[in-house]
């Protein structure tokens, strides 16, 4: 049976930094695609909504 490797306090805080980097990377991909996806559907509401309010106007 293989024993689980042991680390040092400082390599355990650089694996962890080095995670919560990989985690933030990912987690700003997903909100950036989120983003693109939304983008023309909140394109169009607000020009919707100009129109709309252009339209209201005397």
């Amino acid at each position: 049976m293989r024993q689980a490797p042991s680390f040092t306090p400082e390599q355990l805080a650089e694996i962890d930094a080095r995670l919560v980097e990989i985690l933030a990377e990912r987690e700003a991909r997903e909100w950036e695609a989120a983003i693109w996806r939304a983008a023309p559907v909140l394109v169009r509401s607000a020009a919707e909504q100009l129109i709309h309010y252009k339209e209201a106007q005397p």
